[in-house]
C-alpha cells in the first residue's frame, strides 16, 4: 500500500496539470478574468481535497502498517518464544540436577567422612584386639582351648553328626597312662580314626614381630621344632593299639594353615618325618575334605541300610498281601455257597411253602395282609484272579 502513494500523487499531479491546461489555453483564444479566478479557485480547491485524501490514505496506510508490524512483531516474538522455551526449560531442568548432584555430593562427602571414622576407630579397635589375641595365644591353655574350638568349627562345617560319626573327649585307658583324644572319627566299617587338635604358635607369632630376617628366620625355625614335638608326643601315645579299631595313624590337627606352611617351609622335610611317625598333620581345608568324604560314606551306608529295609518291608508285604488274598478268596466263596443256599431256601419257599400258605386266604382265616414275596439272589460274587498273589495264598497262616 505505501507503494501506491507515489502514484496517487502522480496521478493527481497529471490531473491538475490537464485542467491547468486546457484553462490556460482557453486562456490563449479568450482570456477572461473570471475564468481565471475561477480556475484558481477549482485548482485549489481540487488540490485541498486531494490532500485530504492523500492525508487520510496517507493515514489509514500508516495505520495498516503499525497493524501489520504489531502482528509481524507478536509472530515474531512467539516465534522467539516457542523457540527459547525449550532452551529455558532444559536450562531450569539442567539446574536441578546440578542442584541435585551436588546435594547428593554433599551427603555423599557426610557418610564418607562417618565412614573413614568409623574405619579408622573399627582399626584402632582391630589393631587393640589383634594384640590382646597375640598376647593371649601366648598361654598354652588359651592355644588349647582355641585349636580345640577350630576344631569343633571343622567337624559342623564338615556335616558330622555326633555319637553316630564321631565322639569327642572320650575317655581312654592304659597302663597308668590315661588319655583323652579331642575326636574319635567312627568309619562306617566300625574303624576309627583319632584326631588330635594341636596349636602350636609363640614362636610363630615372635616371627611375625621380627624386627629383621635373621630373628625371624631363627623363629620360624624354632616353629617348625616346636610343631615337630608335638608330632613326636602323638606318635608316643600309640592311639592304634589302645582303641579298638583304630587305624594305625594319628591325625594332627593345627588350626590353621599358615601355621603348618610355615612349618613346611622352614623344615622341608617335616611332612615325610611326620608321616614316618604315622602322625598326618592337617590344616583346616585338608580336614574339612578328609570329614566330609567320611561324613558321605555314612550316607551311602545309611542308604544301603534304608534300601535293605525297603527290600525287607517289600518282601513282607507281598507275603502279607498273598496271605489276605487267599482269605478274600475264602470269603467269596463262602459268600457264593451262602448265595446257593439262599436261593435253594426262596425255591423251597416258593414251591412248597407258600402254596400251602395261600390256601388259608380262601378259607378266610388269614389276615388282611397279603403275604410277602421273597426273590431269589441273581448276583455271584466276583473271584481273586491275579496270577502273581494266588501264589502267596500256599502261604496262608
Amino acid at each position: 500500500m505505501t507503494a501506491l502513494l507515489p502514484v496517487l500523487t502522480l496521478l493527481i499531479g497529471l490531473a491538475i496539470g490537464a485542467l491547468v491546461g486546457n484553462r490556460l489555453a482557453s486562456r490563449q483564444s479568450g482570456p477572461d478574468p473570471l475564468d481565471v479566478d475561477r480556475t484558481r479557485d477549482i485548482a485549489n480547491a481540487t488540490l485541498a481535497t486531494t490532500m485530504r485524501e492523500l492525508i487520510d490514505v496517507n493515514t489509514r496506510l500508516q495505520a495498516e502498517a503499525t497493524a501489520r508490524a504489531a502482528a509481524e512483531a507478536s509472530q515474531q516474538q512467539k516465534s522467539v518464544h516457542d523457540l527459547v522455551a525449550p532452551v529455558g526449560e532444559q536450562l531450569a531442568r539442567l539446574d536441578r540436577k546440578l542442584n541435585e548432584l551436588e546435594n547428593k555430593r554433599v551427603e555423599d562427602s557426610g557418610r564418607l567422612n562417618t565412614s573413614i571414622g568409623s574405619l579408622a576407630s573399627l582399626a584402632t579397635s582391630l589393631q587393640k584386639e589383634t594384640a590382646e589375641l597375640a598376647s593371649a595365644m601366648k598361654n598354652t591353655k588359651v592355644r588349647g582351648n582355641w585349636g580345640e574350638l577350630q576344631l569343633q568349627r571343622v567337624i559342623e562345617l564338615a556335616g558330622m553328626t555326633e555319637h553316630i560319626m564321631y565322639e569327642q573327649q572320650e575317655h581312654i585307658a592304659g597302663d597308668g597312662d590315661a588319655a583323652r583324644p579331642d575326636m574319635i572319627v567312627r568309619l562306617p566299617d566300625s574303624k576309627k580314626i583319632i584326631i588330635d587338635a594341636k596349636a602350636p604358635m609363640s614362636a610363630y607369632l615372635n616371627a611375625i614381630n621380627a624386627t629383621n630376617d635373621i630373628e625371624r628366620e631363627q623363629l620360624l625355625t624354632k616353629h617348625a621344632a616346636d610343631v615337630m614335638a608335638h608330632v613326636n608326643a602323638l606318635a608316643k601315645r600309640n592311639y592304634a593299639s589302645r582303641v579298638d579299631g583304630s587305624l594305625d595313624f594319628i591325625v594332627m590337627f593345627v588350626p590353621g594353615d599358615t601355621f603348618l606352611t610355615a612349618a613346611f617351609d622352614a623344615n622341608p622335610e617335616f611332612l615325610e618325618q611326620a608321616i614316618a611317625k604315622n602322625v598326618f598333620p592337617a590344616s583346616p581345608g585338608t580336614l574339612i575334605a578328609l570329614l566330609r568324604a567320611i561324613a558321605y560314606g555314612w550316607r551311602q551306608e545309611q542308604l544301603a541300610e534304608n534300601a535293605a529295609q525297603v527290600v525287607a518291608l517289600g518282601k513282607e508285604l507281598y507275603e502279607r498281601v498273598g496271605v489276605f488274598t487267599g482269605h478274600l478268596q475264602k470269603v467269596g466263596t463262602n459268600l457264593t455257597k451262602a448265595t446257593e443256599s439262599y436261593n435253594s431256601a426262596v425255591a423251597s419257599l416258593e414251591t412248597r411253602v407258600m402254596p400251602s400258605a395261600r390256601r388259608f386266604e380262601t378259607l378266610a382265616v388269614a389276615s388282611d395282609q397279603a403275604l410277602p414275596g421273597v426273590s431269589p439272589i441273581d448276583v455271584t460274587t466276583r473271584q481273586v484272579s491275579l496270577p502273581e498273589l494266588e501264589a502267596g495264598s500256599g502261604n496262608q497262616s
